[in-house]
């Protein structure tokens, strides 16, 4: 016995719209978060392989564990997004809460990540430093012209990771304040009420 098919449910596009979206979005997110996990550890190879000495370069084990915690838990939120996705195409009642359950925990995730940026300022400020130390020697020991490219200061690098921060940090927010918006509006939660489970 087939299942009766739900011609009303499948004329309804919106949740194939948002349904593709949100699986790009958390593939993308998905990889981003994995990047950035393992970047800790990439980043001393490649900087090594470029020529620097990466002896030079330490970050703080504290910005390390950071950076990896934050990556680990992107992926496995953009892991609920994915699932909140596959379940909005497949026209699930439950895909809704598992998308609002994504929305509430990368809003959250997004000012602790802002918050965490602020607290661990000097150890990143610190990092680029060493990384800039790194690029002058490696410039000096090929016989290149330092002068080329003026060393910023500490404050200078501070200041500009501030106002990072401030225009960036909240950028992963917009795409799940809209998603939130829209998978709230009363007719669309009407609509999946009566899908299959």
């Amino acid at each position: 016995m087939l299942p009766a098919d739900d011609l009303e449910a499948r004329t309804v596009r919106w949740p194939t719209v948002l349904g593709v979206i949100s699986m790009v979005y958390g593939i993308l997110a998905l990889i981003g978060n994995g990047c950035g996990a393992g970047s800790p550890f990439a980043t001393p190879f490649f900087l090594q392989m470029s020529g620097m000495d990466a002896e030079k370069i330490t970050m703080s084990p504290a910005l390390v564990w950071v950076q990896v915690g934050s990556g680990v838990i992107g992926m496995v939120i953009a892991v609920v997004l994915l699932a909140g996705s596959i379940s909005l195409l497949r026209r699930s009642n439950r895909s809704l809460r598992i998308l609002k359950t994504w929305v509430a925990l990368a809003i959250i995730t997004t000012i602790i990540g802002i918050g965490l940026g602020f607290v661990f300022l000097d150890a990143n400020v610190q990092y680029q430093l060493d990384i800039q130390d790194a690029t002058q020697a490696m410039i000096k020991d090929r016989g290149g012209n330092v002068s080329q490219f003026p060393a910023k200061t500490a404050e200078e690098i501070k200041s500009q990771s501030r106002i990072m921060l401030a225009a960036f940090g909240l950028l992963p927010m917009i795409y799940p304040v809209i998603l939130g918006f829209l998978i709230t509006s009363k007719s669309r939660s009407e609509q999946a009420t009566n899908w299959q489970e």
